[in-house]
Protein backbone atom coordinates (compact mmCIF):
# COMPACT_ATOMS: atom_id res chain seq x y z
CA UNK A 1 0.00 0.00 0.00
CA UNK A 2 2.94 2.29 0.72
CA UNK A 3 4.36 1.69 -2.80
CA UNK A 4 0.97 2.56 -4.28
CA UNK A 5 0.84 5.76 -2.28
CA UNK A 6 4.35 6.72 -3.38
CA UNK A 7 3.54 6.09 -7.06
CA UNK A 8 0.32 8.05 -6.73
CA UNK A 9 2.20 10.94 -5.17
CA UNK A 10 4.74 10.94 -8.01
CA UNK A 11 1.98 10.85 -10.61
CA UNK A 12 0.07 13.65 -8.92
CA UNK A 13 3.22 15.75 -8.71
CA UNK A 14 4.00 15.13 -12.39
CA UNK A 15 0.47 15.96 -13.48
CA UNK A 16 0.20 19.01 -11.26
CA UNK A 17 3.54 20.64 -12.04
CA UNK A 18 4.38 19.24 -15.47
CA UNK A 19 7.85 18.26 -14.26
CA UNK A 20 9.29 15.10 -15.83
CA UNK A 21 10.14 12.12 -13.71
CA UNK A 22 13.81 11.80 -14.62
CA UNK A 23 15.97 14.13 -16.74
CA UNK A 24 14.18 17.22 -18.07
CA UNK A 25 13.77 17.48 -21.87
CA UNK A 26 16.07 19.88 -23.69
CA UNK A 27 15.94 21.32 -27.18
CA UNK A 28 18.21 20.00 -29.88
CA UNK A 29 21.62 21.64 -29.20
CA UNK A 30 22.45 21.61 -32.94
CA UNK A 31 19.27 23.53 -33.64
CA UNK A 32 20.18 26.01 -30.93
CA UNK A 33 23.66 26.37 -32.39
CA UNK A 34 22.22 26.88 -35.88
CA UNK A 35 19.90 29.56 -34.59
CA UNK A 36 22.62 31.39 -32.71
CA UNK A 37 23.54 34.61 -34.48
CA UNK A 38 26.83 36.42 -34.28
CA UNK A 39 26.06 40.15 -33.81
CA UNK A 40 28.97 41.07 -36.06
CA UNK A 41 27.91 38.62 -38.76
CA UNK A 42 24.37 40.00 -38.67
CA UNK A 43 25.67 43.31 -40.06
CA UNK A 44 28.19 41.88 -42.51
CA UNK A 45 27.24 41.88 -46.21
CA UNK A 46 25.58 38.66 -47.31
CA UNK A 47 27.81 38.67 -50.39
CA UNK A 48 31.21 40.43 -50.42
CA UNK A 49 30.76 43.71 -52.34
CA UNK A 50 32.31 43.76 -55.82
CA UNK A 51 35.50 45.76 -56.23
CA UNK A 52 35.09 46.35 -59.97
CA UNK A 53 32.26 46.51 -62.54
CA UNK A 54 33.38 43.12 -63.84
CA UNK A 55 32.47 41.49 -60.50
CA UNK A 56 28.92 42.86 -60.38
CA UNK A 57 27.44 40.01 -62.41
CA UNK A 58 29.20 37.42 -60.23
CA UNK A 59 27.94 39.10 -57.04
CA UNK A 60 24.37 39.24 -58.36
CA UNK A 61 24.57 35.56 -59.26
CA UNK A 62 25.62 34.77 -55.68
CA UNK A 63 22.71 36.84 -54.36
CA UNK A 64 20.32 34.93 -56.64
CA UNK A 65 21.73 31.60 -55.48
CA UNK A 66 21.46 32.63 -51.81
CA UNK A 67 17.89 33.86 -52.33
CA UNK A 68 16.93 30.58 -53.98
CA UNK A 69 18.54 28.61 -51.14
CA UNK A 70 16.65 30.63 -48.51
CA UNK A 71 13.36 30.27 -50.38
CA UNK A 72 13.88 26.50 -50.44
CA UNK A 73 14.64 26.46 -46.72
CA UNK A 74 11.64 28.67 -45.93
CA UNK A 75 9.37 26.35 -47.90
CA UNK A 76 10.74 23.35 -45.95
CA UNK A 77 10.23 25.19 -42.65
CA UNK A 78 6.61 25.97 -43.52
CA UNK A 79 6.08 22.33 -44.42
CA UNK A 80 7.66 21.14 -41.15
CA UNK A 81 5.64 23.66 -39.14
CA UNK A 82 2.45 22.36 -40.72
CA UNK A 83 3.31 18.82 -39.63
CA UNK A 84 4.30 20.01 -36.15
CA UNK A 85 1.13 22.06 -35.71
CA UNK A 86 -1.02 19.02 -36.44
CA UNK A 87 1.08 16.84 -34.15
CA UNK A 88 0.99 19.37 -31.30
CA UNK A 89 -2.80 19.56 -31.51
CA UNK A 90 -3.11 15.77 -31.50
CA UNK A 91 -0.64 15.25 -28.65
CA UNK A 92 -2.17 18.14 -26.71
CA UNK A 93 -5.56 16.46 -26.85
CA UNK A 94 -4.03 13.15 -25.79
CA UNK A 95 -2.15 14.78 -22.93
CA UNK A 96 -5.29 16.61 -21.79
CA UNK A 97 -7.26 13.35 -21.71
CA UNK A 98 -4.48 11.56 -19.83
CA UNK A 99 -4.23 14.33 -17.26
CA UNK A 100 -7.99 14.40 -16.79
CA UNK A 101 -7.90 10.67 -16.05
CA UNK A 102 -5.85 11.50 -12.97
CA UNK A 103 -5.58 8.54 -10.57
CA UNK A 104 -8.41 6.53 -12.11
CA UNK A 105 -6.03 3.76 -13.27
CA UNK A 106 -5.14 3.15 -9.61
CA UNK A 107 -8.08 0.79 -9.52
CA UNK A 108 -6.14 -1.52 -11.82
CA UNK A 109 -3.36 -1.92 -9.34
CA UNK A 110 0.08 -0.49 -8.83
CA UNK A 111 1.51 -1.66 -12.17
CA UNK A 112 -1.32 -0.09 -14.13
CA UNK A 113 -0.85 3.18 -12.26
CA UNK A 114 2.90 3.20 -13.02
CA UNK A 115 2.25 2.45 -16.69
CA UNK A 116 -0.26 5.30 -16.86
CA UNK A 117 2.20 7.70 -15.24
CA UNK A 118 4.87 6.65 -17.76
CA UNK A 119 2.49 7.20 -20.68
CA UNK A 120 1.59 10.65 -19.41
CA UNK A 121 5.27 11.53 -19.04
CA UNK A 122 6.11 10.27 -22.52
CA UNK A 123 3.28 12.31 -23.99
CA UNK A 124 4.40 15.40 -22.09
CA UNK A 125 8.02 15.00 -23.19
CA UNK A 126 6.98 14.49 -26.81
CA UNK A 127 4.70 17.51 -26.63
CA UNK A 128 7.50 19.57 -25.09
CA UNK A 129 9.91 18.54 -27.85
CA UNK A 130 7.35 19.47 -30.49
CA UNK A 131 6.76 22.86 -28.89
CA UNK A 132 10.52 23.47 -28.69
CA UNK A 133 10.86 22.45 -32.34
CA UNK A 134 8.06 24.86 -33.25
CA UNK A 135 9.80 27.67 -31.43
CA UNK A 136 13.14 26.88 -33.08
CA UNK A 137 11.63 26.70 -36.57
CA UNK A 138 9.72 29.95 -36.10
CA UNK A 139 12.86 31.71 -34.93
CA UNK A 140 14.71 30.34 -37.93
CA UNK A 141 11.88 31.43 -40.22
CA UNK A 142 11.98 34.96 -38.79
CA UNK A 143 15.76 35.07 -39.15
CA UNK A 144 15.52 33.94 -42.78
CA UNK A 145 12.81 36.52 -43.48
CA UNK A 146 15.04 39.26 -42.05
CA UNK A 147 17.96 37.96 -44.08
CA UNK A 148 15.81 37.86 -47.22
CA UNK A 149 14.84 41.50 -46.68
CA UNK A 150 18.48 42.47 -46.14
CA UNK A 151 19.47 40.52 -49.26
CA UNK A 152 17.00 42.47 -51.39
CA UNK A 153 18.23 45.77 -49.94
CA UNK A 154 21.86 44.85 -50.68
CA UNK A 155 21.04 43.50 -54.13
CA UNK A 156 19.05 46.52 -55.35
CA UNK A 157 21.98 48.93 -55.88
CA UNK A 158 24.00 46.20 -57.60
CA UNK A 159 21.13 45.57 -60.00
CA UNK A 160 21.03 49.31 -60.72
CA UNK A 161 24.79 49.31 -61.29
CA UNK A 162 24.46 46.36 -63.67
CA UNK A 163 21.74 48.22 -65.57
CA UNK A 164 23.90 51.35 -65.70
CA UNK A 165 26.91 49.36 -66.92
CA UNK A 166 24.79 47.64 -69.56
CA UNK A 167 23.40 50.99 -70.65
CA UNK A 168 26.89 52.48 -70.81
CA UNK A 169 28.12 49.50 -72.82
CA UNK A 170 25.16 49.87 -75.14
CA UNK A 171 25.89 53.55 -75.62
CA UNK A 172 29.56 52.81 -76.25
CA UNK A 173 28.61 50.11 -78.73
CA UNK A 174 26.21 52.46 -80.51
CA UNK A 175 28.84 55.21 -80.57
CA UNK A 176 31.36 52.74 -81.98
CA UNK A 177 28.87 51.59 -84.60
CA UNK A 178 28.20 55.22 -85.55
CA UNK A 179 31.92 55.89 -85.77
CA UNK A 180 32.39 52.85 -88.00
CA UNK A 181 29.41 53.91 -90.11
CA UNK A 182 30.86 57.43 -90.34
CA UNK A 183 34.24 56.04 -91.41
CA UNK A 184 32.62 53.69 -93.93
CA UNK A 185 30.86 56.65 -95.52
CA UNK A 186 34.20 57.75 -96.99
CA UNK A 187 35.31 54.34 -98.24
CA UNK A 188 33.60 54.55 -101.61
CA UNK A 189 32.28 57.26 -103.93
CA UNK A 190 30.70 57.35 -107.08
CA UNK A 191 46.13 86.51 -89.58
CA UNK A 192 42.84 87.98 -90.25
CA UNK A 193 40.19 88.03 -87.53
CA UNK A 194 38.77 84.71 -86.41
CA UNK A 195 35.35 85.48 -87.84
CA UNK A 196 34.64 87.05 -91.22
CA UNK A 197 31.13 88.26 -92.05
CA UNK A 198 29.90 86.81 -95.35
CA UNK A 199 26.59 86.34 -97.12
CA UNK A 200 25.54 83.06 -98.64
CA UNK A 201 24.04 83.46 -102.09
CA UNK A 202 20.36 82.67 -102.18
CA UNK A 203 20.73 79.78 -104.60
CA UNK A 204 17.51 77.96 -105.45
CA UNK A 205 17.41 74.17 -105.67
CA UNK A 206 16.76 74.48 -109.38
CA UNK A 207 20.20 76.03 -109.88
CA UNK A 208 21.82 72.69 -109.44
CA UNK A 209 24.49 72.67 -112.05
CA UNK A 210 24.06 68.89 -111.96
CA UNK A 211 26.18 68.47 -115.09
CA UNK A 212 29.17 70.00 -113.33
CA UNK A 213 31.65 67.84 -111.48
CA UNK A 214 32.45 68.71 -107.91
CA UNK A 215 36.03 69.58 -108.84
CA UNK A 216 34.78 72.14 -111.36
CA UNK A 217 33.02 73.98 -108.51
CA UNK A 218 36.32 74.84 -106.81
CA UNK A 219 36.25 78.45 -105.64
CA UNK A 220 32.53 78.94 -106.17
CA UNK A 221 30.70 76.58 -103.84
CA UNK A 222 27.66 78.17 -102.19
CA UNK A 223 27.93 78.47 -98.43
CA UNK A 224 26.00 75.83 -96.44
CA UNK A 225 23.95 78.54 -94.65
CA UNK A 226 21.78 81.12 -96.43
CA UNK A 227 21.91 84.74 -95.34
CA UNK A 228 24.42 86.48 -93.13
CA UNK A 229 26.79 84.28 -91.16
CA UNK A 230 30.12 84.65 -89.42
CA UNK A 231 32.74 82.19 -90.57
CA UNK A 232 35.64 80.95 -88.49
CA UNK A 233 38.41 78.80 -89.88
CA UNK A 234 39.45 75.81 -87.79
CA UNK A 235 43.02 74.73 -88.38
CA UNK A 236 42.68 71.26 -86.88
CA UNK A 237 44.74 72.02 -83.79
CA UNK A 238 41.93 70.56 -81.67
CA UNK A 239 42.54 67.12 -83.13
CA UNK A 240 40.29 67.36 -86.17
CA UNK A 241 41.08 68.43 -89.70
CA UNK A 242 40.72 71.89 -91.22
CA UNK A 243 37.08 72.96 -91.14
CA UNK A 244 34.73 75.93 -90.88
CA UNK A 245 32.36 77.11 -88.18
CA UNK A 246 29.45 79.16 -89.51
CA UNK A 247 27.48 81.14 -86.95
CA UNK A 248 24.09 82.73 -87.67
CA UNK A 249 22.47 85.26 -85.36
CA UNK A 250 19.09 83.55 -85.37
CA UNK A 251 17.82 80.21 -86.54
CA UNK A 252 19.39 78.72 -89.64
CA UNK A 253 19.12 75.66 -91.83
CA UNK A 254 22.05 73.75 -93.28
CA UNK A 255 21.94 73.10 -97.00
CA UNK A 256 23.94 71.00 -99.40
CA UNK A 257 26.80 72.78 -101.16
CA UNK A 258 26.43 70.53 -104.21
CA UNK A 259 24.39 67.66 -105.59
CA UNK A 260 25.14 64.27 -104.10
CA UNK A 261 23.96 61.25 -102.14
CA UNK A 262 23.52 61.08 -98.36
CA UNK A 263 25.84 58.42 -96.95
CA UNK A 264 25.54 59.20 -93.21
CA UNK A 265 22.83 60.85 -91.09
CA UNK A 266 23.05 60.15 -87.38
CA UNK A 267 24.33 61.35 -84.04
CA UNK A 268 28.12 61.49 -84.11
CA UNK A 269 30.34 62.24 -81.11
CA UNK A 270 30.40 65.95 -80.18
CA UNK A 271 28.93 67.02 -83.52
CA UNK A 272 25.42 65.94 -82.48
CA UNK A 273 23.34 65.11 -85.55
CA UNK A 274 25.73 64.94 -88.50
CA UNK A 275 25.08 64.49 -92.22
CA UNK A 276 27.68 63.36 -94.77
CA UNK A 277 27.05 63.81 -98.50
CA UNK A 278 29.01 62.04 -101.22
CA UNK A 279 29.50 64.36 -104.21
CA UNK A 280 31.41 61.87 -106.37
CA UNK A 281 35.11 61.81 -107.27
CA UNK A 282 35.62 60.82 -103.61
CA UNK A 283 34.61 64.31 -102.45
CA UNK A 284 32.46 64.52 -99.32
CA UNK A 285 30.88 67.37 -97.36
CA UNK A 286 30.13 67.11 -93.63
CA UNK A 287 27.48 69.12 -91.76
CA UNK A 288 27.63 68.88 -87.97
CA UNK A 289 25.73 70.26 -84.96
CA UNK A 290 22.26 69.84 -86.46
CA UNK A 291 19.10 69.64 -84.38
CA UNK A 292 17.78 66.92 -86.65
CA UNK A 293 18.39 65.44 -90.08
CA UNK A 294 15.75 66.12 -92.72
CA UNK A 295 17.44 63.62 -95.03
CA UNK A 296 18.28 59.96 -94.65
CA UNK A 297 21.00 57.64 -95.91
CA UNK A 298 20.49 56.89 -99.60
CA UNK A 299 18.68 60.14 -100.42
CA UNK A 300 19.85 61.99 -103.52
CA UNK A 301 19.99 65.73 -102.86
CA UNK A 302 20.40 68.73 -105.13
CA UNK A 303 22.59 71.73 -104.51
CA UNK A 304 21.09 74.04 -101.87
CA UNK A 305 18.75 71.27 -100.65
CA UNK A 306 17.73 71.62 -96.99
CA UNK A 307 19.56 69.15 -94.77
CA UNK A 308 18.28 70.11 -91.33
CA UNK A 309 18.04 72.96 -88.82
CA UNK A 310 21.29 74.03 -87.18
CA UNK A 311 21.43 73.61 -83.39
CA UNK A 312 22.18 76.66 -81.23
CA UNK A 313 25.43 76.88 -79.32
CA UNK A 314 24.88 78.79 -76.11
CA UNK A 315 23.47 82.31 -76.58
CA UNK A 316 25.44 83.00 -79.76
CA UNK A 317 22.84 81.66 -82.17
CA UNK A 318 23.03 78.72 -84.54
CA UNK A 319 26.47 77.26 -85.19
CA UNK A 320 27.18 74.88 -88.07
CA UNK A 321 30.30 72.75 -88.31
CA UNK A 322 31.33 72.20 -91.94
CA UNK A 323 34.09 70.05 -93.35
CA UNK A 324 35.20 68.89 -96.79
CA UNK A 325 37.01 65.61 -97.36
CA UNK A 326 38.84 64.13 -100.31
CA UNK A 327 39.67 60.41 -100.21
CA UNK A 328 38.54 60.39 -96.58
CA UNK A 329 40.95 63.15 -95.49
CA UNK A 330 39.93 66.66 -94.49
CA UNK A 331 40.95 69.41 -96.92
CA UNK A 332 41.05 73.16 -96.44
CA UNK A 333 37.45 74.22 -97.24
CA UNK A 334 37.86 78.02 -97.43
CA UNK A 335 39.31 78.11 -100.99
CA UNK A 336 36.37 76.11 -102.27
CA UNK A 337 34.15 79.03 -101.28
CA UNK A 338 36.55 81.63 -102.60
CA UNK A 339 37.42 82.76 -99.07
Amino acid sequence: MKRLGTAASLLALALATGVAVGDPAVSDPLAQLKDARDPAAAHAPIVPPPTSPYEIESALKKYDEEEKRMQTELAKIEEDLGVLDERVVARGKTYFKQVRAGLLPAGGGFDELVDHAARVERTRLALTRDLDAQKTLRKRRDALSDRMTRLKVERAPLAMQREAVAKAKGMMRMADERRQSFDRAFESSSAPPDYVAIYGADVSPSDTGSSETFTSLYGRLPLPIAGRAEVKKLDGSNGGGPALELRAAGSASARSVAAGRVVFADDYQDLKITVVIDHGERHFSIYGNLERADVKVGDNVQRNAAIGPVAPRGSDGALLYFELRKDGRAVEPAPWFGL
